[in-house]
């Protein structure tokens, strides 16, 4: 009888569990819909078009994702990857809409992030002006969901966790095996409890399952703020060497200082613990740039030497813009100035090389190649493009080829780190080439 009555009420009890489980999740997926459907009203496709490549970016066309944060001022935001760190002809358009031309409002040189503008075509369209989580990381083990083009799949949203925050690569970004695929980039990842955005859908690990990364939302706040009110949003220019730890929230150790001392009196071996009044703690590159964010010129940094805490006081300068960057053409090789602390590095490259050689241009056919390191023109040192394009002005007017020695790396085993080559080139279509062109 006890048993028959147990095997009753266990019966019930399951049936009552299981209703109350199949609530929870009907309420989920309804959730979960609305998310998607909210997302697919502020998320838009971004395609561009790069025909000349600075630095990592590559030539030709690609596409990805964006989503509204301004529809005051048709601002969107997107990774910096996705509108390119070159100039690029974009274009941006919306579900079940035509492209219209965008333009970049700000690239950043130290987070994968960018806004661009579409203007008023953006009050043309009834989008739901997304929530942004701007105070906290999200906890892991959240709930999340992606929303982009995955591999042309247009305005397609997947579901996850977040699996943890990481600053193993160039900064802090959130881990989720949320599928990030291409197409992806730029896009929403979004608390499906919330509906906030918590993230900017980044990059995904080759060589391994579901481990795929987006830039904190908390991060993109603070460039977004500075924007909206007027301000430089762009990074501090901190010329420092970090140590690399195993413990990827550890100490944050400095290893090298490029500072001039009176400028900012950093050593090798300082700790560094926070920003008086800002973040009391910093346990990493992007925390501290976080912090020092739209704060620049003379700041407080907070400071372990030796075993002994103290405040240091130093003058910082903004990163340099990426979209005042410029470069000099001709021949199809394109020359660039080199970061501006590369030449106080141990290796001294240089300050200008080589970041594109168009294939099949007279620069191909005479063998110069990407990252060459400019050592001379025609016997003479040339350290800035002006110098460099009026060297080659002369040498075009005249129309006289004119003489190279470059650097490059290679010597391993040798007397010098360094293999040098001699190139003599005539100069044909010398031209700036500046990231505020857009193509539009």
């Amino acid at each position: 009888m006890k048993t028959i009555d147990g095997n009753i009420i266990a019966n019930y009890t399951g049936i009552i569990v299981g209703l109350f489980f199949a609530g929870i999740i009907s309420a989920h997926a309804g959730n979960d819909e609305d998310v998607f459907s909210k997302a697919q009203q502020y998320t838009v496709q971004i395609r561009k078009a790069v025909s000349i490549p600075f630095g990592s970016d590559n030539k030709g066309a690609g596409f990805g994702a964006g989503f509204v944060v301004d529809k005051e001022r048709g601002w969107i935001m997107t990774n910096a990857h996705v509108v390119s760190r070159s100039p690029a002809r974009l274009e941006v358009a919306f579900f079940d809409r035509e492209f219209v031309p965008a333009q970049k409002e700000y690239v950043d040189p130290f987070l994968d992030l960018a806004v661009i503008s579409i203007g008023k075509e953006a009050q043309n369209v009834t989008v739901p002006l997304p929530e942004l989580e701007c105070t906290n990381l999200p906890p892991v083990g959240l709930t999340v969901g992606t929303f982009g083009h995955p591999n042309g799949l247009k305005f397609t949203g997947t579901r996850g966790i977040i699996s943890g925050h990481t600053s193993r690569y160039d900064s802090e970004m959130l881990q989720t095996d949320a599928p990030i695929n291409p197409g992806n980039s730029g896009g929403p990842l979004i608390s499906l409890s919330s509906g906030r955005i918590v993230g900017i859908n980044t990059s995904s690990m080759s060589d391994a399952q579901n481990s795929n990364f987006a830039v904190p939302m908390k991060y993109a706040c603070r460039v977004l703020e500075l924007l909206r009110e007027g301000k430089d949003p762009s990074p501090p220019d901190l010329p420092l060497v970090f140590f690399k730890t195993s413990n990827e929230r550890g100490k944050l150790k400095v290893a090298r200082s490029l500072f001039d001392p009176v400028e900012f009196d950093f050593r090798a071996g300082d700790e560094i613990l926070g920003v008086p009044g800002i973040a009391e703690s910093v346990q990493n590159e992007t925390q501290l740039i976080h912090a020092l964010r739209g704060r620049l010129g003379e700041v407080s940094v907070r400071i372990r030497r030796e075993g002994q805490d103290m405040v240091i006081n130093g003058k910082l300068e903004a990163a340099k813009k990426v979209n005042d960057k410029a470069c000099v053409m001709f021949s199809g090789a394109l020359f660039c100035e080199t970061p501006p602390h590369m030449g106080k590095d141990d290796f001294n490259p240089g300050k200008i090389a080589v970041y594109y050689v168009e294939e099949g241009s007279l620069g191909n056919f005479k063998e110069i190649e990407k990252m060459d390191v400019l050592n001379s023109i025609n016997g003479q040192k040339v350290d800035t493009l002006d110098a460099l394009y009026a060297a080659l002005r002369i040498a075009q007017d005249e129309k006289k080829p004119a003489s190279f020695v470059f650097r490059a790396s290679g010597g391993k085993g040798k007397p010098s780190y360094f293999i040098y080559t001699e190139r003599t080139l005539p100069v044909e279509n010398l031209t700036w080439v500046r990231n505020s062109q857009s193509g539009n």
